[in-house]
């Protein structure tokens, strides 16, 4: 699994000199973000195939983690769509960094940023169930690995299943 970070969230995390994305599947991409609200920083994880999302408010603390935070975002967006994310993580196998995935996966996840909105956003709460039920379960939108419009979370979750019938 690969977990792409944009350049604002790899210079958060002081990590180093990243690779290019390698991996072939898509469903196995996640991309991260990080949406500014005044001093309040949240990060955005968006699967690069679907448009899954997670969100999550940062601590200072929690930069210096990303890859446990990145990890723990991708098991949330999973579980957030009915999904058993410990087969997902187990499938996509071992989690490390790269540069995102690609023009059209960032311009969803730039899209995801935009539509947060503050008012929504529950700063006692570190995860931020209601939008990402909003945005994974309710939103119908057009993402990087599919024709048309979707809900992230069935086109998730369908994807899923096909690449399970292909590996059993």
């Amino acid at each position: 699994m690969e977990i792409g970070l944009t350049e604002t969230v790899r210079k958060m995390a002081s990590a180093g000199a990243l690779p290019a994305a390698q991996e072939g599947e898509l469903l196995f991409c996640w991309d991260l973000a990080r949406v500014d609200f005044g001093q309040r920083k949240l990060l955005v994880a968006s699967n690069a195939a679907t448009r899954l999302c997670a969100i999550t408010r940062m601590a200072a603390a929690d930069w210096k983690r990303i890859d446990e935070v990145a990890l723990r975002l991708v098991e949330d967006a999973v579980g957030s769509a009915g999904l058993d994310a410990a087969r997902y993580l187990e499938l996509a196998g071992e989690a490390r960094l790269s540069k995102t995935h690609g023009r059209r996966a960032l311009g969803c996840v730039n899209d995801l940023s935009r539509m947060l909105d503050p008012v929504r956003i529950d700063m006692g709460e570190k995860l931020q169930w209601r939008e990402m039920e909003l945005l994974n379960c309710r939103l119908i939108s057009k993402c990087a690995g599919h024709e048309g419009y979707g809900v992230p979370a069935e086109r998730f979750a369908e994807d899923l299943r096909a690449l399970i019938d292909r590996v059993e």
